[in-house]
């Protein structure tokens, strides 16, 4: 069974901090986030779906997302991918949240360690600060992230590579 993630206040000031680990294989789970026909399937909170417009995973490719709310607000995102080593690790830049808002500017690092067919999976959210990372925690940013993996853990259920 998958490991709760972690309080994500544990983590520097400026960052949220989530680490789950998952009773797959790394390379499925790398996948699952990597693909846009898997992402858009655990990707954002509970109650939300995401579109993916665009998924290029190369160094300098772009991830261009829609995060749609269960009340029907919209909450585009966009990614660039800064460091892929398949498949151990994903950086990308990000800026997300509502288009009045876009609370979610941080860089994404994403970590993936394999031992005995399980994944350990960290995710960082780095904020350009600690006030920012408290706006993203106030607007639920540590609670979106954590049932976010909550998602993954399912979606890895039903996935193949």
């Amino acid at each position: 069974m998958p490991q709760k993630s972690k309080d994500a206040r544990k983590a520097d000031a400026n960052e949220l901090r989530f680490t789950r680990t998952y009773d797959a294989p790394r390379a499925l789970v790398f996948a699952v986030w990597t693909d846009p026909a898997h992402i858009g399937k655990w990707w954002g909170p509970e109650g939300f779906t995401t579109t993916t417009l665009a998924m290029e995973v190369e160094v300098g490719g772009v991830w261009d997302y829609v995060m749609h709310g269960p009340d029907g607000t919209d909450y585009p995102g966009r990614g660039v991918f800064t460091e892929i080593v398949k498949p151990e690790r994903l950086a990308f830049s990000h800026v997300g949240g509502k288009a009045d808002d876009p609370h979610l500017t941080c860089e994404f690092c994403v970590t993936f360690e394999e031992f005995d067919g399980q994944t350990a999976l960290t995710l960082r959210m780095i904020f350009p600060s600690a006030q920012a990372a408290e706006h993203a925690r106030e607007l639920g940013a540590d609670r979106g992230g954590a049932e976010s993996l909550e998602r993954l853990a399912r979606a890895l259920k039903t996935a193949s590579a």
